[in-house]
């Protein structure tokens, strides 16, 4: 019997029959390795599991009842397998999992790209969001539940139908229309419909914003999640105790509220489909002030000159700042250039803040582009920190 432990983790993996002639053995071994890891959570992989007779649901059921009151979860069940559990409403008793479905991505169009995805047509109705190897299932699982509770209030988002794998990368499955595409690449392709592209994009932004989830449960607070990330900010190739301080000071300005808020909500991640603002990336949405989402509008105009950036987005530099200055002056109604530069200066602040713990949201970058932010901070935000706070104080001014 194969066993891996990983942290506090025990996956058992079953292979072949598990039938009358060696359940006695299986038992004797899986007892043994209670015993031994008597906190360890315990997890069955059945990825090359062919058959399991009734002595061995027997043997599970035995091993789920010394878990107490924990539910015994098996992965990677094949259907046929599956099927076995379902009739004998092993289902109901136990986490199982069917083996997800394989595909193959090779030479299919790439409609979008982010650092922890690549989103894929795989035929003319269906695409794909294709995670990063290492992006754990459980998180991906998170975010359809989260994305579904987001339907449910309101946002125009598709349910998925299908969690699949590519090789060692987990995907998520949504039907779409032959035409869909991200904002940013149908702006540039239609740049005569640039405003009413955008204006689409900033009425599903206000959708977003006045959607209260707070009391739906399983969304968290995006201010507590920044004081967490600035808290990860703190050590020896990131901020001082002095510097994380300002950070957690600035956080602070923001009043709490129990809306919506996406935390990646930008033109080259999210789809536009006959017309229509369709939103694809629910994997950050929590709940709290609006200002948490424009933030990184302010982030990605500062850094428009960046190629990397330019090609997330689908637009080059001059498209992305008219799209950053539309998106303002839509979302607050404003037309007067001096007060849409005060939208600006606050909205920069926060981006400022945004670029600071930019590491911690995006856990895999490269040590290098770490200490770039890092960098950034130290030169754009600590030693205006003065002024910033002034201007972040006046958050209530500009969101009745």
């Amino acid at each position: 019997m194969k066993v891996v432990e990983e942290k506090n983790t025990l996956t058992v993996f079953l292979e072949g029959e598990i039938n009358a002639q060696n359940t006695d053995v299986l038992q004797k071994e899986i007892d043994a390795l209670l015993a031994a890891h008597p906190e360890a959570e315990i997890l069955f992989d059945a990825d090359k599991l062919t058959f399991i007779s009734s002595a061995g649901l027997r043997m599970l059921l035995a091993t789920q009842k010394k878990l107490k009151n924990k539910k015994l979860t098996l992965l990677n069940v094949s259907r046929d397998v599956y099927d076995i559990f379902d009739m004998t409403k092993f289902t109901n008793l136990m986490n199982i999992e069917k083996k997800l479905r394989e595909i193959n991505v090779e030479g299919a169009e790439i409609v979008g790209k982010g650092r922890s995805s690549t989103v894929y047509r795989i035929d003319p109705e269906t695409i794909v969001k294709l995670y990063t190897a290492g992006v754990p299932l459980a998180k991906i699982k998170q975010e359809i539940d989260l994305a579904k509770k987001a339907f449910l209030a309101g946002i125009p988002t598709p349910i998925s139908y299908d969690l699949v794998r590519c090789g060692e990368a987990y995907g998520v499955v949504f039907e779409m229309l032959g035409e869909a595409d991200t904002v940013g690449h149908a702006l540039t392709s239609h740049i005569d419909e640039f405003d009413v592209i955008t204006g689409k994009f900033v009425d599903t932004y206000k959708i977003i914003h006045n959607a209260d989830i707070k009391d739906m449960g399983g969304f968290s607070s995006l201010k507590d999640t920044w004081h967490t990330w600035a808290d990860g900010m703190n050590s020896p190739d990131g901020f001082n105790d002095e510097e994380t301080a300002m950070l957690h000071k600035l956080i602070d300005t923001v009043p709490d509220r129990s809306t919506m808020v996406h935390c990646d909500y930008h033109a080259g991640n999210v789809m536009y489909q006959k017309g229509e603002i369709v939103v694809i990336d629910m994997a950050d949405i929590g709940y709290g002030h609006p200002i948490f989402d424009l933030a990184g509008n302010a982030f990605h105009a500062r850094y428009s000159g960046s190629e990397t950036r330019q090609k997330v987005h689908g637009m080059n530099q001059e498209n992305m700042l008219r799209f950053y200055n539309t998106l303002l002056s839509m979302y607050f109604g404003v037309n007067d250039e001096a007060r849409l530069e005060e939208i600006k200066t606050l909205c920069d602040a926060f981006g400022l803040l945004r670029g600071a713990l930019f590491p911690r949201k995006h856990v895999q970058i490269a040590p290098e582009l770490k200490a770039f932010h890092v960098e950034e901070t130290r030169k754009n935000l600590f030693p205006d920190i003065a002024r910033i706070m002034k201007v972040a104080e006046r958050l209530p001014e500009f969101f009745n």
